[in-house]
This record gives C-alpha cells, sequence and structure tokens, in this order.
C-alpha cells in the first residue's frame, strides 16, 4: 500500500512532462490505483472487525463453558447451586465458590465483633461425563484456618444410582448440605445446625446417591465421630461441654493420628414429589471411639426430620434433631490434659424458619428483599452422666435479606437468646448483626 502511494506522487511530478494523451493515460491509471486503494483499505477494516468479533466469541465461549454464573436452577441433590457447577459445565474444567463476612453487636455484654468468616473456592474437573471430580477449601476466620470440606470423585451410573468416593458431606440435616450464604437467611448458620448437627461436618467416606422422579436418597459409610477427641468437661466455666461434645467428634478427613478410625452408617432420604416441597429424614449411628477410661467403648447415634416448602415469595423449613451417646461414661476421664467428670448422653433440638419477599410491593429493582423470623428450641445435654441435665435454650430472630443479583445477598438480624442451659453464657443475650454473602 505504501509503495503504491509513492508510485502516485512520483507520477504527479511528472506530469508536466507528458503529451495530452499521456497524461490521458495516466489519470486513467491513477483512477484504477485510487479505486484499488479503497478496496484495499475497506478489506482491511473488514478483516479487523472480524477479528475483533471472533475474539470476542472466544471470550464468550470460554466465560460459558469455564466460569459463567452460576445457573440458580440447576443443582445436584445434596449440593449448593455453586457446588453443582462442575455436572452442568460444558468444559472440563470448573471453578466456582461462596464467601461471607459479618459484624455483631452483643447488646448484653457491648461488644463487638467483625470477621471474614470465610472464603471456599469450588475446583472441580470432569474426567468424562461420567466420573467428576469435585474439591471445596475452606479459608475460615480471616485465613487463620484452611482444610479440605469436599474432594470426592463421582462415578455417575445412572440418575438412580451412583458412587461417591471421598472427602464429603455427610447427608445430614437441611444447612448441613447446602450450606452457600444464599441458601440461608441468617447471618450465621443456627445453633442446632452449628451444635447437634456439627455443619459443616465433612468426612471421608464412600456413599450411593441417586434421584427418581417423587425420591433422593443417600446411603454409606463415613469415617465415624470420635467423643474421644475433645475436652467434655461438663463444667459452666469451660464453656464447652454443651457446644463441643458433639462438634468437637469431627475427624474432618484427619485420621492421620489414629489408623484405626471407625466408621459410620448414614442414610438420607427425600421426598421432592411435589412442586416447592421437600419432606425427609436422615440416621447416622457409629461406634463413638475408643474409651478414655477402659469401660468399653459407646456408639453415637443421630437423627433428623425436616421439611421445606416454596410458593412464589412465601419459604418455610424446619427441622428437629435427637442424638444419643451410649456407655458415656466411658469417656470420663483426662481429655487433653483437663479431667472430665461427666459426659452427656443425649441432647435434641429443632428450629422454625419463615421468609417472604416484600420486594414486589415497592418495585421491581433487584432480585429478592424477603424478611424473616426463625425461632430455635434445643437442648445441649438433656441427660448426663450424673444423672442431670441442661435446661433449654431458646431463640428468636427476626432480620431481612436483600439480594440486588441473585448470587449476592445482604443481611441484617436481631437476636434474642434465652439461655438455661449452665454454661458460662448471660442469660439474656441480644445480639445485633450485618452480614454479606456471595456465590460463584
Amino acid at each position: 500500500m505504501k509503495n503504491l502511494l509513492l508510485s502516485t506522487v512520483a507520477a504527479m511530478a511528472i506530469t508536466t512532462a507528458l503529451s495530452a494523451d499521456e497524461l490521458s493515460d495516466l489519470k486513467s491509471q491513477l483512477k484504477i490505483l485510487s479505486e484499488r486503494l479503497s478496496t484495499l483499505e475497506a478489506n482491511d477494516k473488514k478483516q479487523g472487525e472480524q477479528t475483533q468479533t471472533l475474539a470476542n466469541e472466544l471470550i464468550n465461549v470460554q466465560n460459558t463453558t469455564s466460569f459463567g454464573a452460576v445457573d440458580m436452577s440447576k443443582t445436584e441433590p445434596g449440593l449448593g447451586a455453586a457446588a453443582s457447577k462442575v455436572y452442568y459445565s460444558k468444559n472440563p474444567l470448573s471453578i466456582g465458590g461462596y464467601g461471607e463476612m459479618y459484624y455483631s453487636h452483643q447488646k448484653h455484654v457491648g461488644t463487638d465483633e467483625t470477621e471474614v468468616a470465610r472464603f471456599v473456592p469450588y475446583i472441580g474437573y470432569k474426567f468424562s461425563d461420567n466420573i467428576i471430580l469435585n474439591s471445596e477449601i475452606e479459608f475460615e476466620h480471616g485465613g487463620a484456618e484452611v482444610s479440605i470440606e469436599q474432594l470426592y470423585l463421582d462415578f455417575l451410573i445412572n440418575p438412580a444410582f451412583n458412587v461417591r468416593l471421598g472427602q464429603q458431606v455427610v447427608p445430614m440435616g437441611l444447612i448441613n448440605l447446602n450450606h452457600e450464604p444464599v441458601l440461608y437467611n441468617t447471618v450465621k448458620r443456627p445453633d442446632v445446625e452449628t451444635y447437634l448437627i456439627p455443619s459443616t461436618w465433612h468426612e471421608n467416606g464412600l456413599t450411593v446417591h441417586g434421584k427418581t422422579d417423587t425420591f433422593n436418597y443417600t446411603a454409606g459409610a463415613v469415617v465415624a465421630l470420635d467423643m474421644g477427641l475433645a475436652n467434655h468437661d461438663g463444667t459452666p466455666e469451660a464453656n464447652t461441654f454443651g457446644q463441643s461434645w458433639i462438634r468437637d467428634g469431627r475427624r474432618g478427613g484427619n485420621e492421620r493420628n489414629n489408623a484405626t478410625s471407625n466408621m459410620g452408617g448414614v442414610a438420607r432420604l427425600d421426598y421432592t414429589g411435589i412442586n416447592g416441597l421437600l419432606v425427609g429424614a436422615s440416621l447416622y449411628t457409629g461406634k463413638a471411639g475408643s474409651s478414655t477410661n477402659g469401660q468399653g467403648e459407646g456408639r453415637i447415634s443421630m437423627a433428623d426430620v425436616h421439611a421445606q416448602y416454596q410458593y412464589e415469595g412465601f419459604k418455610v423449613k424446619g427441622l428437629y434433631t435427637q442424638s444419643h451417646l451410649s456407655h458415656a461414661d466411658s469417656y470420663l476421664g483426662d481429655h487433653s490434659g483437663v479431667t472430665a467428670n461427666t459426659h452427656a448422653q443425649s441432647a435434641r433440638g429443632g428450629y422454625l424458619n419463615m421468609e417472604y419477599n416484600i420486594l414486589p410491593y415497592f418495585t421491581q429493582a433487584g432480585t429478592r428483599l424477603p424478611i424473616f423470623f426463625q425461632y430455635e428450641n434445643y437442648n445441649l445435654a438433656t441427660s448426663i452422666t450424673d444423672g442431670t441435665s441442661f435446661g433449654n435454650t431458646e431463640s428468636f430472630t427476626y432480620g431481612l435479606n436483600y439480594f440486588p443479583h441473585e448470587q449476592v445477598v445482604l443481611k441484617g438480624e436481631y437476636k434474642l437468646r434465652h439461655n438455661k442451659n449452665g454454661v458460662d453464657m448471660a442469660e439474656n443475650e441480644g445480639i445485633y448483626s450485618l452480614g454479606l454473602g456471595f456465590i460463584f
């Protein structure tokens, strides 16, 4: 193109030495050259536009297949929307995750608390349409704790029968499975699904799972809870007895220091045959770990019933659970340097949560603005080895959520908790909390 321009300039410089006929021929040639130049410039522009279009399409394909937005309508039973991404990805590699942080003011003692509670990436890979790797890596408490909550292979045989092998969430409760922050409306998870069903409860194991038009099920074996792991002192000053005797029994994939870890059995069945309704039950039982005083090994059993119903902007869910430890006196004695003279034998608790989306009454902006109420009632030790028991604890939580996007939630609540459980806590607690959460 540059050579054409130079030739044109040179031709113009010598026009004065040419005859009329030669000048006419030269003008014709210049016109042809000019037309060729215009055609080349047009082609260059078109090629540039085509190149940019192809680049944009490539970026869109990459985003759609590997790093697209979460499709909230596509979930696997027992997994949240972000954790399910790899199952529906068109690309072998899938990246997702969630995060949450909060601020709370405890009115009864005048203290404040703020924390980046957790940031959790999901990394999944499809070896084939039938062999899927899924992982969940959790950074908790501002990064002070790091753990692998899920790392399993799913062998998909048919919708009604599949095999999952590796580190996985134990299929108990509602929030223990669906623990992404956009899936529950309180700033923190309910106490019942923190201490009695010890969210997030994850263990190494092998389970089979499947679904039909009306039922979902999971059954299998996982590493058992170990009641010899934690301090179960039971005195009010320790403030650990009621809160940790089940929760601290989780091994969480760390069986390296105990080659003889027991296996527990778990089973879950959910009915989903009515649109918007889920009704089900879960059961776990397993040996409770080696005795600390030579009196034999106990067994811990846990069961829950749960239900959830959603119709348009209204949603209600509830859960009730009971736990029992046989031969609890086998775990008296020295726990991590602390002498325990009593031990919990049983516990029970439940909660009811209701929400209603009020956003349509005000504006169509955003996606949802549900107001909610949650009631909890639980007893962390309905019986203790010394013949006593704790009193009930109940709480009332009022709040609202705002979803500027279906994957982002802003939370605010007030929680009034009445403690009669005997541990070192105020009898009446008033807690204001703000939180935010997201999935991707």
